[in-house]
């Protein structure tokens, strides 16, 4: 058997990573860059797992290998396309049990460069979770701050165009960060596939700097590494402001697909932290289909007065107030420049 460590594997040059667990457990937990290949299809899967719950091991064997044997002419195709573009192929599923090494073997067989993650996924979160602080050590970050709709996420997204280096958090954690930060996002949140897109981040950081938008601890229903929230708390820190006008059109931009259905879902948890009174208002704007004076008025009357609390926690290394995107993230650049935070 051809086992390799995942740690040994970013040694690897001109390899492909192939995930063959079903579609549904690589849409929740990939490691990035892999292609998933399933060996079993998600009701596939679901059948052997029954069969080994309610009848045996060996049924549940039985019934995989019939699957997985239906499948192989679809599977050799795909690898076979991949094996042109990659000289190495490494096969994971959830534990490097059956799914991984019934493939690895076969394809081995076939003459093809193979290799099988040891421990499969599991290893590899665990590799991950022990390692992240010490390959974090090293990076300094550069934290942008601001108020509700001030455009951190713009201007972050218009920096990585130029070339910086930039952890997009928000991003990977697929939320917004506040009571209405799920909506408009396509996937739902997933602690193992941030953690994992965090980590290909950070090893793959040969700039040494993040360029990132504060955050709180969580971000919707998952966490930020501890490492990571403390290289934010001791960065280096840059307060944004602009126009309310200019605010209340990010937020709608950020937000122009969102149901009236969706909002109210979200309004009414704000409605445990404010008055009956001010909901009843809130929710009359939103039935009137107001929603640009509800944005205003909800960053005005609650958001705002939140985010005031903190604000006097930090230094701040750099205060800029912009009229437009491109104004402030000018002036970001020149503060790299002037720190020695370059683009190359």
């Amino acid at each position: 058997m051809r086992e390799i460590h995942f740690e040994d594997i970013l040694k690897l040059k001109n390899y492909i990573l192939i995930d063959v667990r079903s579609p549904k457990e690589f849409k929740e937990e990939p490691i990035p860059g892999a292609i998933n290949i399933p060996s079993l299809l998600d009701d596939e899967r679901a059948e052997v797992g029954t069969a080994y719950v309610r009848v045996s091991k060996e049924k549940a064997k039985e019934i995989g290998i019939e699957k997985i044997s239906k499948r192989l002419p679809v599977i050799f195709k795909e690898i076979n396309e991949l094996s042109k573009k990659y000289d190495k192929l490494v096969f994971y599923c959830a534990r490097g049990g059956m799914r991984s090494t019934t493939l690895e073997v076969l394809f081995n067989s076939l003459g093809y460069k193979t290799f099988k993650l040891q421990g499969g996924y599991k290893a590899y979160r665990q590799f991950i979770l022990n390692t992240i602080e010490e390959r974090n050590k090293d990076i300094k970050y550069i934290v942008i701050h601001g108020r509700t709709g001030e455009g951190k996420t713009k201007i972050l997204e218009k920096l990585q165009e130029k070339g910086y280096s930039v952890l997009n958090l928000e991003k990977m954690a697929d939320h917004k960060g506040s009571f209405f930060g799920a909506l408009c996002e396509e996937r739902k949140q997933s602690q193992k596939r941030f953690d994992g897109e965090i980590f290909d981040a950070v090893i793959k950081n040969e700039k040494k700097y993040f360029l990132v938008e504060s955050e709180s601890k969580r971000i919707g229903d998952i966490y930020v590494p501890e490492c990571i929230y403390d290289s934010i708390i001791n960065g280096l820190h840059i307060f944004v402001s602009t126009t309310m006008e200019n605010r209340v059109k990010i937020i709608m931009e950020d937000y122009s697909n969102a149901s009236i259905e969706s909002l109210e879902e979200c309004l009414l948890k704000v409605a445990r932290y404010i008055s009956k009174e001010r909901y009843k208002r809130y929710h009359a704007m939103l039935m009137e289909g107001k929603i640009t004076e509800l944005s205003e008025v909800l960053m005005k009357e609650y958001y705002d007065p939140l985010y005031d609390i903190g604000i006097g926690k930090h230094q701040y290394d750099l205060n800029i107030h912009y009229e437009n995107i491109d104004e402030a993230v000018d002036k970001i650049i020149e503060f790299l420049k002037e720190k020695g935070f370059e683009k190359e």
